[in-house]
């Protein structure tokens, strides 16, 4: 019986290891990144939640972002913040020159997920998070 009982034990931790190295090693020869564009305009007040929180939740969710972060010419501290959260969380900061740089920058990465968020429409932001 006690023979029986470890040979159950020992299957089920052994279909747990290869379980788990299966995951590792797909995840590490298919990485799944999610492009974000961040359009910013005068968000001092918003930046800062939305960039830590964009990547909380993409963490808690196991996908991996890169954050870009362009601006529309802001004139309050929008770019400073974006500035400091940089080294911290890997952002790219752009200045935002109207449509042709999107365009630009969404058929470069045609092939990959991308979100384009605007920063100043309340309504995308509470999609952006059940996207990721």
């Amino acid at each position: 019986m006690m023979v029986g009982l470890l040979w159950i034990v020992g299957s089920y931790a052994a279909s747990i290891v290869l379980m788990h190295w299966y995951y590792r090693r797909e995840l590490q020869t298919n990485p799944k990144k999610v492009y974000v564009w961040l359009i910013t305009y005068n968000n001092q007040t918003q930046v800062e939640w939305f960039i830590r929180s964009l990547q909380f939740f993409s963490k808690l969710k196991g996908r991996d972002i890169q954050m870009i972060v362009a601006d529309q010419g802001s004139t309050d501290e929008t770019l400073a913040i974006a500035e400091r959260l940089r080294v911290t969380y890997q952002i790219e900061i752009q200045s935002f020159d109207e449509q042709n740089t999107l365009d630009e920058w969404i058929a470069r990465h045609e092939d990959q997920q991308v979100m384009v968020i605007r920063l100043g429409h309340q309504e995308i932001l509470e999609t952006a998070y059940k996207m990721l």
